[in-house]
């Protein structure tokens, strides 16, 4: 689909300032729209359940309860997830367009210095809405109800994310784990601890503030890695953190940070992690928002919001780097493939076939053309052009980037052994040094997952998910020859999981060029 017409979408702080001005249009008809979508049948193909589902629940196609399946459409840690990714944001787009034609959808722009200082816009998160005339509605923005049961056929009697009928998404702290007898007893007693909706957003929006800009002044942060991801060096690396890790394996210098991984941050940030490395990882353990893993993640509405904020970054690389019209995949890399590579990818998506090479022209299933075909990468690189939209000049906007992170850094740390599928949803890996009695944070590495990876006994033995730290920011060389290297993983604490997460110790640190 080619466009000559090209409409902007702005930032939700700039749609809040707008009302506050006096030009409450907009941001009411975007409030408007969303209502709508929501409303819409649950069957509907518009309806926020419809679209919000297909990223994960409730799973579809032949292959749902497979092992070396993933279960759902959505594309993680392949090359194919910038660009699923945006015509999904589009689709959405689309969809708040039937309810009020023209609405484009804005980027919560996370980068920016309001939500450094400030944390998730307050129209996200706020209890209530109050339109120009007065009217005062519940925030469609803030959460979902779920319309029907949703069950997840995946994890076999364990079924932590099914979620009945009426289940209404959540944030940081509280949790969402309903599954099972004992995960809803759980759940409830947890979130008993917070029973005024204005101290949940206190402590969302604090721990979103120490996610992206922390407190340690390590660069270990969210803006940081938004930062470097643009300096990327191909669209490969770029794309998924699959392929960035294989790239940092195999070439020395700095460690090359993928758009995926910023990405995965803030879905552990505002689905339930405390940040990591700064003393108050277990301020408030047991929070298990929908953010947090895959299998739900869509079903929150600010899941598009974010989502269109990685498609901003995605579009600011392309830029910088002169690949607006055209992407390059470095054929058979990993990531290159829907392999599930040892425990590194996602496994196939639906209508992938097993160990499938990805290409530009494969279909980003389930979207469609008008013509009814489905749309592939080639469909989507320009913007402008094949989709008719643009972004307002938000933070780390192209023509504002001078010089990020120029530094060659020489040694990094690479971190192999743990078992993804041990361990039971979503998870973090954290790096110390311990440099003559003086323990130094390097850093985390996100890891966006399920509660049950695969139902496969066999081949849980051989998982293997792989991180890398930068170390010569931190560290002189005498220093790293001196240095004792600690990982520790971070997990959700509910069942056996932290006996799981316990037995995983058998890590393969090492320092590499």
């Amino acid at each position: 689909m080619s466009t000559n017409s090209i409409a902007t979408r702005y930032s939700v702080r700039e749609l809040q300032e707008m009302k506050n001005n006096g030009n409450a249009r907009p941001l009411d008809s975007l409030v408007m729209a969303w209502k709508g979508i929501k409303e819409l049948p649950y069957t509907d193909k518009n309806s926020f359940f419809m679209l919000g589902g297909y990223h994960g629940e409730p799973f579809e196609g032949p292959h749902q309860t497979e092992p070396t399946y993933w279960g759902g459409y959505c594309n993680h840690a392949n090359v194919l997830f910038p660009t699923w990714h945006r015509i999904y944001v589009r689709k959405i787009e689309l969809a708040l367009q039937t309810i009020v034609p023209g609405i484009m959808l804005p980027y919560w722009d996370e980068t920016s210095t309001s939500s450094i200082q400030k944390g998730i816009p307050a129209v996200l998160t706020d209890e209530k809405y109050t339109y120009a005339s007065g009217e005062v509605i519940d925030n469609p923005l803030r959460s979902f109800v779920f319309p029907i049961d949703v069950d997840d056929p995946t994890t076999g009697s364990n079924n932590m994310y099914t979620k009945p009928a009426g289940y209404e998404t959540v944030r940081y702290p509280l949790s969402g784990l309903v599954g099972t007898e004992e995960a809803r007893a759980i759940t409830a007693a947890h979130n008993a601890q917070f029973p005024k909706y204005a101290e949940q957003q206190f402590y969302l929006n604090n721990n979103i503030r120490n996610w992206l800009r922390g407190s340690d002044n390590s660069g270990n942060d969210i803006v940081t890695e938004f930062e470097d991801c643009l300096e990327a060096p191909n669209y490969t690396a770029f794309s998924n953190t699959q392929s960035a890790g294989a790239w940092n394996k195999q070439n020395a210098g700095k460690v090359v940070v993928a758009l995926e991984s910023p990405h995965n941050d803030i879905h552990l940030a505002v689905g339930g992690f405390d940040i990591p490395g700064q003393g108050n990882f277990d301020n408030i353990p047991g929070a298990n928002g929908d953010m947090g893993e895959n299998n739900t993640a869509g079903l929150d509405p600010i899941f598009f919001f974010h989502h269109c904020n990685v498609d901003r970054m995605f579009w600011l690389w392309q830029i910088k780097t002169g690949n607006t019209e055209s992407l390059e995949i470095i054929d058979g890399f990993p990531g290159a493939t829907n392999a599930y590579n040892n425990g590194r990818g996602q496994g196939p998506a639906v209508g992938q076939g097993d160990d499938e090479n990805l290409t530009l022209t494969t279909p980003l299933i389930p979207f469609q053309q008008e013509n009814g075909n489905y749309y592939t990468s080639n469909d989507v690189i320009n913007i402008e052009t094949q989709l008719g939209v643009t972004y307002s000049d938000g933070s780390l906007a192209t023509s504002r980037i001078t010089k990020l992170k120029t530094m060659a850094f020489t040694k990094k740390l690479q971190v192999s052994g743990i078992n993804r599928e041990q361990i039971r949803g979503s998870f973090l890996i954290l790096a110390y040094a311990d440099v003559n009695g003086k323990e130094i944070f390097l850093g985390r590495h996100s890891v966006l997952s399920r509660w049950n990876v695969a139902n496969c006994e066999n081949c849980q033995n051989s998982l293997d998910v792989e991180a890398f730290f930068n170390l010569s920011d931190k560290l002189s060389d005498e220093e790293i020859e001196q240095a004792h290297f600690r990982v520790e993983i971070k997990g959700r604490p509910q069942g056996d999981n932290k006996l799981r997460i316990a037995k995983q110790s058998n890590f393969d640190i090492k320092v590499v060029d």
